[in-house]
């Protein structure tokens, strides 16, 4: 059911960026994003497209994973047996799954935050940034430094961890949220460096 609920829940951010995605289409990029890749590359359709193509893929993701948890659970339910205990994690799965939050809180803080930083940077009036958009980067980086380093034997939740891992987990979550909240709060003050100016 835990495994359900997880699946559930990165169905439901999948579907609010597309939501985001399709209110923000057709309009003109801001400020702040029109130092970044995406509308480098794109142009004003940019930032929709990114998140577009990222609402769709968590959603589709989502999708797939609340459809194969249903069928575990029913098959359960029908052989009239409780669900199997949690399986141990390979450790290449570990690995795996800490270098993918690594690379992608790395990328997120670079591509979201560098734009912000460069606008505010170049003397922009007004940027606009949502914390809870700045704590995903610093927070996908701690906890991918957690998976890297403390290598839990479950990638099934906190409940399926033993007591060493989870008081590691709660250390490294709350590192990550103290360093989202600090670049949050403090972005007007680290934008030249984020930015790569003095």
């Amino acid at each position: 059911m835990a495994s359900f609920g997880r699946w559930l829940a990165l169905s439901v951010i999948g579907g609010v960026a597309l939501l985001m995605a399709v209110a923000r289409w057709g309009e003109p990029a801001r400020t702040e994003e029109r130092s970044g890749w995406l509308y480098q590359q794109f142009g004003d359709q940019g930032v929709v497209l990114g998140m577009l193509a990222m609402g769709l893929v968590f959603l589709l993701l989502g999708l797939i994973g609340m459809a194969r948890s249903g069928r575990a659970l029913w098959r359960h339910r029908q052989a009239g047996s409780p669900p199997s205990p949690p399986s141990a994690a390979t450790p290449g799965g570990v690995r795996l799954a800490g270098g993918l939050l690594l690379t992608g809180g790395v990328l997120w803080t670079v591509f979201y935050l560098g734009g912000k930083a460069r606008a505010l940077a170049t003397g922009a009036a007004a940027v606009e940034y949502g914390y809870l958009a700045v704590l995903i980067g610093p927070l996908a980086v701690a906890l991918g430094l957690f998976y890297l380093l403390v290598r839990p034997g479950t990638l099934q939740g906190m409940q399926a961890m033993n007591r060493r891992e989870r008081l590691w987990f709660l250390v490294f979550l709350a590192v990550g949220i103290l360093a989202g909240v600090a670049l949050g709060v403090g972005l007007p003050a680290w934008a030249p460096m984020l930015a790569g100016g003095p």
